[in-house]
């Protein structure tokens, strides 16, 4: 079933292909579309539809493009409504605990804004609680793009390197598509555990990034 799907993906133009990873990862981040549908998952099956180095070039490229203005859209609506997105219907459905972690990461160095592409849930959260905390967009910007830049050229080369091979040998694809599942989660427990590495500070009031 999943090779059907695969070739039928592969069988689409790339100019259909490219829209569809645009639109999606813009509002991954921006109106939080990746706390419903895991951009992980997507970048893996979009790479899995490339069968040439130009087009697996082609969806990264759009990709990140996609990735800076859902960043840019998820900063301006943290500064202008950030207390009314973390407490109004949709914040609390997020869960407290969730825009914690996020806010968390405002406290250690850049590279954690960076890894966070790599979680789930916090990655499309990150750009609104930056502009919530006041990290300006000049501060935030370099260090989103670092991180969405690493986030998906790794998935889309990793579907696209699972894609190839079950193409070839249509016996692997369980195999294949365990293996690709599994890389996938030790690099986010890998993530996890190098962003997570103090404990979060309890009772903590709401508090400001210095511009």
């Amino acid at each position: 079933m999943f090779n059907d799907l695969l070739d039928a993906l592969t069988r689409q133009d790339l100019g259909v292909v490219l829209p569809l990873l645009l639109v999606f990862l813009t509002l991954d981040a921006s109106v939080g579309v990746g706390l419903i549908t895991p951009g992980d998952g997507l970048l893996l099956v979009a790479g899995a539809t490339a069968d040439s180095v130009g087009e697996a070039l082609a969806l990264i490229g759009a990709g990140v493009l996609a990735c800076f203005a859902g960043a840019s859209g998820g900063h301006f609506l943290g500064r202008r409504y950030g207390s009314r997105l973390r407490h109004g219907r949709l914040g609390r459905r997020i869960g407290e605990r969730r825009w914690a972690r996020a806010e968390l990461l405002f406290e250690r160095n850049g590279w954690a804004l960076a890894l966070a592409y790599f979680l789930p849930v916090a990655h499309a959260l990150t750009p609104a609680v930056a502009g919530t905390v006041g990290m300006s967009y000049r501060r935030f910007m370099p260090w989103a793009m670092l991180g969405s830049t690493a986030w998906v050229s790794t998935y889309v080369t990793l579907g696209a390197v699972a894609g190839g091979v079950v193409r070839r040998h249509a016996e692997w694809l369980l195999p294949v598509t365990a293996a690709a599942v599994v890389v996938a989660l030790v690099i986010t427990a890998a993530v996890r555990r190098v962003v997570s590495g103090g404990r979060a500070p309890r009772g903590r009031s709401a508090w400001r990034w210095p511009r």
